[in-house]
């Protein structure tokens, strides 16, 4: 738990250090090259027992048993065509896991650090959000076939941004073919020239409002057709005793998006900020949604990203000192509580606790 808290607490000293020297922010920027390999020695080397389904990845891709199903169960399968190629093509050289998960490893951080790095208005700030969040970091760390295709969405967030709409179409395309949940990008490409109007505010919540009744039913529609999926809604963190996670989620991004609309209602936003506001109001609905069905949790997952994004946007647009510094440490409360959540009060979650390293166990001559 120790070295969890010890990032948190370097990336809150980086974005303090980057919100107090604004005029230096391009010199303290290049600090997300260390961090980087830092998260990447952090994912990539992680023991198997790091991960609540890590386990059980590692299992199968030993025994190289996974196969490409006959065209009649390829709706049925337990795992993805795009992740059992790239499982099997890794495979092919080594049967060493390390391998394996350094390989996703420097995909998604790739992804991840690089629309950080375009697109962050506080990119340690984001790095906060993205370790510390539910639903993203910790969270690819058990689930890595969803890790992947998220990572893969959110790059097709970035070429809709630049207008390179076949890259982005073909990334849209790629996400469902490592988890099938990534068929929920193709919002990326209907909402971006939809700005977030006092009329399309109405029309969604009203929306919410007329189907909110109607979602357990689409759960149970979309595990008929997808039978292998039914797991999802009997072993989330969303049930049960579990209960109040997706209701005090859902309170604190309300609470983010109210501050931040009622900082950016006088602000210019380029477009580029207004798709990230657009997505993050999606993130918001969808995070409200799964107090009805925790599948929903599956497919509001690919909006999260928007939330690292959304945060140092409006906080950035603050133009008071005072209020800036208030809103910037109540930010670093929200989120060292989740992480105290996910690291010691609730570790069934994610199961990421306790961190081993294969590094330590190669140095021990421990056995893989």
């Amino acid at each position: 738990m120790l070295l969890y808290i010890f990032i948190f607490v370097y990336l809150v000293g980086l974005s303090t250090i980057y919100t107090y020297f604004e005029e230096k922010k391009d010199e303290i920027k290049l600090l997300t090259i260390p961090t980087f390999i830092m998260f990447l020695v952090f994912d990539g080397f992680r023991n198997s027992s790091v991960g609540g389904d890590l386990n059980f990845y590692v299992n199968v891709f030993k025994e190289n048993s996974l196969q490409i199903p006959e065209l009649s169960n390829i709706f049925k399968s337990r795992f993805e065509i795009g992740y059992i190629l790239l499982n099997n093509s890794v495979r092919y050289f080594s049967d060493n896991y390390t391998i394996l998960l350094f390989s996703f490893a420097i995909i998604t951080l790739s992804i991840w650090f690089y629309v950080f790095w375009n697109y962050s208005e506080n990119i340690f700030i984001s790095l906060i959000i993205y370790f510390s969040s539910l639903g993203m970091l910790l969270y690819s760390f058990s689930n890595i076939r969803q890790g992947l295709s998220i990572s893969v969405g959110l790059l097709g967030f970035h070429f809709f941004t630049k207008e390179k709409y076949i890259r982005g179409l073909l990334c849209t395309l790629i996400a469902p073919l490592f988890h099938i949940t990534g068929i929920i990008c193709i919002l990326f490409i209907v909402l971006r020239k939809i700005h977030l109007s006092l009329k399309v505010f109405v029309v969604v919540l009203l929306g919410l409002i007329l189907t909110f009744p109607l979602l357990k039913n689409f759960s149970e529609f979309f595990v008929n057709i997808f039978p292998q999926y039914i797991s999802y809604l009997e072993s989330s963190w969303f049930l049960d005793s579990y209960k109040l996670a997706p209701i005090v989620l859902s309170i604190v991004y309300l609470i983010l998006f109210v501050i931040g609309e009622i900082i950016l209602k006088n602000s210019e936003l380029t477009e580029s900020e207004e798709y990230i506001r657009m997505l993050f109001f999606c993130y918001l609905i969808f995070t409200i949604t799964t107090m009805q069905t925790s599948l929903l949790s599956r497919f509001a997952h690919y909006f999260s990203p928007f939330a690292a994004l959304y945060v140092p946007m409006f906080l950035h647009k603050v133009t008071d000192k005072r209020i800036k510094w208030i809103i910037f440490y109540f930010i670093v409360i929200v989120y060292a509580v989740f992480l105290l959540v996910i690291v010691y009060y609730k570790v069934e979650w994610y199961n990421v606790v306790p961190y081993r390293s294969v590094i330590i166990d190669w140095l021990i001559g421990k056995e893989l």
